[in-house]
């Protein structure tokens, strides 16, 4: 297939290629990471990069290289996020490379089809990945939510009513502990009063949002046990949150195709609230009692 080619549509095709290829490798390794189902899919798209390497080659008659940094970028976030929070990302990419598909339609407008069928197609199989993590996403978010607005709110408070780094950091340690171990305790009861399957599946995700409470839980409080300062251990433990909730938003918007600016306002707004008033309420219980 010969096509005279202007430079910039040259250049537009040249990343398509390298983008292809790249992502090619990335689903190969993948496949050869996984297992079943999830292996035969993977390794369906990979060719499938491959196929759509070979037909933007046509117009280019050039051979690309993939891109190896971003391969090994997009392996070690499948080690940490999951391989569908990888997949997700790719596929935004090429959501955001539309306008430079409109770029070259002029030239090669049969490349719209080509488009259309491989955006079409890589989407059904990725519905078909089946990820079992992804199964306790919910679960993840309600551990999430308990430590940042429950904790958050109560060391806000205790800020201004103890006015002691140590003692703030110890109160709010009991008070995390003392709230796990009644969730705990209740799942548990739930659990062997009725040993149903699903009943199984229940506390393996109370499972989950305990050790994500647990962990934010302990990031949150460290602050308080390695400064004097309860004012600055308050500021730092607030931009932790801040940190926290825009790392989780960003994941879960990725994952679930949802919108990341209206996640990230309504829980910052929602977790500051909280810790505003427990503040105003500690400094008014400090006055009121004149402790």
């Amino acid at each position: 297939m010969s096509h005279m080619l202007s430079q910039n549509v040259m250049k537009i095709v040249l990343e398509f290629q390298k983008t292809e290829i790249t992502e090619h490798m990335v689903y190969g390794k993948l496949a050869e990471r996984s297992k079943g189902k999830n292996a035969e899919v993977l390794e369906t798209i990979s060719n499938d990069e491959l196929r759509h390497y070979n037909e933007w080659k046509k117009y280019t008659q050039t051979e690309i290289s993939p891109d190896k940094l971003s391969v090994s970028k997009y392996l070690i976030f499948s080690v940490v996020f999951g391989v569908m929070f990888v997949m997700k990302i790719m596929e935004r990419g090429e959501e955001e490379a539309q306008e430079a598909y409109n770029q070259i339609s002029g030239e090669l407008p049969e490349a719209k089809e080509l488009i259309q069928d491989e955006t079409k197609h890589e989407r059904s199989l990725i519905d078909m990945i089946d990820e079992k993590r992804l199964d306790y996403i919910g679960s993840v978010v309600q551990g999430l939510n308990d430590a940042l607005i429950g904790l958050m709110g109560q060391l806000a408070g205790f800020t201004f009513a103890l006015q002691n780094a140590q003692l703030i950091g110890f109160a709010g340690l009991i008070a995390a502990i003392a709230q796990f171990l009644s969730n705990s305790a209740s799942e548990i009861e739930i659990y062997f009063s009725q040993r149903t399957e699903e009943n199984k599946e229940t506390l393996k995700a109370s499972v989950y949002s305990g050790l994500v409470y647990v962990s934010t839980v302990l990031i949150l409080i460290v602050p308080y046990f390695l400064s004097n300062n309860y004012y600055v251990t308050l500021l730092v433990t607030l931009l932790t949150t801040s940190l926290i909730i825009v790392f989780f938003t960003f994941y879960i918007s990725i994952i679930r195709n949802l919108p990341l600016k209206k996640m990230f306002s309504t829980m910052i707004l929602t977790t500051l609230g909280v810790s505003g008033l427990s503040f105003f309420i500690g400094w008014a219980t400090k006055v009121v009692l004149n402790l």
